[in-house]
């Protein structure tokens, strides 16, 4: 099957900008990923419960993304007042969490992650395969922007 479309590059801007006693500081980042075929954007409802948001695996599925063609995520908690606890797990039982504060954003690029039990040291990293996600004391809104090939 051939596709009526081609692959895009998409660009991406970090801005920052603060005034401190007349003084404005600031910066602005670009970068561009390549090669894009393929963008998802929706708006999850985080209950108080853990729940799944996303998952990475070999094959394409329902809210599922292959795991090598993912290049960009970023995940905005909407509300205004509670957080959101991400917790990306890997197959090998690796964890890895985030707190993710009112109106903020998170951003990711690959699906690498490293976590460890008790303080081990770190040996590599591995793909997380499963994104969930659970808010602090309120159902929490986030918007879901997923980039990939």
């Amino acid at each position: 099957m051939s596709s009526i479309f081609s692959n895009a590059t998409m660009t991406v801007i970090f801005q920052e900008e603060v005034e401190l006693n007349s003084t404005k500081y600031g910066g602005r980042t670009q970068f561009k990923i390549g090669q894009i075929n393929e963008v998802s954007q929706r708006i999850v409802n985080v209950p108080t419960s853990q729940t799944t948001i996303l998952q990475l695996s070999a094959s394409v599925g329902p809210g599922t993304y292959v795991t090598s063609n993912t290049k960009y995520v970023r995940l905005t908690n909407l509300d205004n007042e509670n957080w959101v606890r991400l917790t990306f797990v890997s197959g090998s039982a690796n964890q890895y969490d985030v707190r993710l504060d009112p109106r903020k954003s998170y951003v990711f690029t690959n699906s690498k992650i490293s976590g460890s039990a008790a303080g081990a040291t770190f040996n590599a990293f591995s793909d997380f395969d499963t994104l969930k996600a659970v808010a602090n004391s309120a159902a929490v809104d986030v918007e879901m922007f997923v980039a990939s090939q």
